[in-house]
């Protein structure tokens, strides 16, 4: 009796370690789960700095945006990091409200080749197929992005949707169903690394100022819970900060979120930490450019007012 009472007693201790009495629950979501840009979710669980402000998180992985934006709209989930391209559904009528900027410009995006490509610019793409996740993604605005840049008009590259994932892209450009492809930087880094392609160019180093990730909560948690969405930004940027400071920390922490060897993770530290926001504000201009897109990739007919689909006002004070 008295080991069963002390292994009750333990069992209890844990499980209090594990939910703080008193803690307030925010269902995060992410989308997909496997981002740097969102590890500072997992950071800030580990180092404590949600539980200090009185926040239990539970993170709620989505393969895919529609997915994440089904649970917006049903209110399953409190917050969602994913895509600034679902801010377009909320002129369609989605009831929530981007609260932070959380990555931009894009260093995540590169243009990616395969082996064998005689490819040795930007330039020469021009007329080429480019492979995207899906249309109206956020792939197919860097695809589009690079002719509008080059002057080249909408049609001056062709989009070919081969579906999100490393082992999508990496397929379509080993069967050549494509000249190049948009992806995440570190498919670049596993194809080199494998001797089966190479990156040309990351989406920064052509694209003008874009946000490439964005939170968002639903209308009823900014009603009901704007204390909550302040203490969860605070330990947010808290957790940025640490980023920035502690790359070996972070690394450690990213690797189980990410999959990424130690190697790997090292250099997507470099290559896509300096797009964390430091501090979520959004800027008029960059946000203006997110509605500009949405006409360009044909989701809506014009430019909505951008100003009316974000706020600033749960960002900790600078």
């Amino acid at each position: 009796m008295r080991r069963g009472f002390l292994f009750a007693l333990l069992a209890a201790s844990f499980a209090a370690a594990a939910h703080p009495a008193g803690a307030e629950l925010l269902k995060v979501g992410k989308s997909p789960g496997s981002l740097l840009a969102y590890v500072p979710l997992d950071v800030g669980i580990e180092k404590g700095f949600f539980a200090k402000r009185g926040l239990e998180i539970e993170v709620v992985n989505f393969d895919g945006a529609s997915k994440q934006d089904m649970a917006l709209a049903a209110e399953s989930i409190d917050v969602a990091c994913g895509s600034p391209m679902s801010m377009s559904l909320m002129v369609r009528g989605l009831d929530a409200k981007g609260i932070a900027v959380i990555a931009g410009p894009n260093r995540e995006l590169a243009v990616l080749l395969g082996a064998d490509s005689p490819v040795k610019s930007l330039d020469e793409l021009k007329g080429k197929a480019i492979g995207i996740a899906t249309a109206g993604s956020i792939t197919e605005w860097a695809a589009l992005e690079l002719a509008r840049v080059k002057g080249w008009g909408k049609d001056g590259i062709r989009r070919v949707a081969v579906g999100a994932g490393t082992a999508a892209h990496i397929a379509a450009l080993r069967a050549h169903l494509v000249d190049a492809t948009v992806a995440n930087v570190m498919t670049g880094v596993v194809l080199e690394q494998r001797k089966q392609g190479r990156r040309l160019a990351l989406v920064s180093d052509y694209a003008g100022p874009f946000v490439t990730h964005e939170m968002t909560a639903p209308q009823k948690t900014i009603r009901e819970r704007p204390d909550a969405l302040k203490r969860l930004l605070a330990g947010w940027m808290e957790a940025v900060a640490f980023m920035h400071e502690n790359k070996e920390e972070t690394v450690r922490i990213a690797r189980g979120v990410t999959g990424l060897d130690q190697g790997q993770e090292e250099l997507e530290y470099d290559l896509v930490l300096p797009e964390i926001s430091t501090d979520g504000r959004h800027d008029p201009k960059d946000m203006a450019r997110i509605g500009e897109s949405f006409v360009e990739l044909g989701i809506l007919d014009k430019a909505p007012d951008m100003t009316k689909l974000y706020t600033n006002d749960f960002l900790p004070a600078r």
